[in-house]
């Protein structure tokens, strides 16, 4: 028996970090492509796509921030927060959106069984992931690609 707990922890938490990553795989893709577009289309090319994604990057990074930060003293209340339920006994409804739902269909995510409700993470902790991809592809454009 604890050997599978362990198992299906190990489980959860790998089908956690597979969502969180593909999250913000798509997150860093779509903005890429976006700067690059705007790029092309402004005359600037790749270079004025970099500063573009940098500005993104840092403009996503401080959003999500913001929405992380507790509003309230309960928010920090980590027995709520890990049970997966607001006040009492009403369960938490996960908020989905349908960026949710395009990456949940994506490849390494549609193959794996999604999490519990109550142990994924939240929207803001995803796009706190996905603005750090964008700063990363940023920086690589400047770094390895000398642009």
């Amino acid at each position: 028996m604890p050997t599978d707990y362990h198992r299906s922890s190990l489980h959860v938490r790998l089908s956690v970090w597979i969502d969180a990553i593909t999250y913000a795989g798509a997150v860093a893709t779509l903005v890429t492509l976006a700067a690059l577009l705007l790029g092309l289309v402004t005359g600037g090319g790749p270079s004025q796509a970099k500063f573009i994604l940098f500005a993104v990057g840092f403009l996503l990074l401080g959003y999500a921030t913001v929405r992380l930060w507790p509003s309230t003293p309960s928010d920090l209340d980590s027995q709520t927060e890990l049970a997966g339920v607001e006040g009492d006994s009403i369960p938490e409804t996960a908020d989905r959106t349908r960026f949710q739902a395009f990456v949940q269909q994506l490849p390494p995510l549609r193959w794996v069984r999604s999490p519990p409700p109550e142990a994924r993470m939240r929207t803001q902790g995803k796009l706190l992931l996905g603005s750090i991809a964008v700063l990363l592809v940023s920086f690589l454009m400047e770094t390895v690609f000398g642009i």
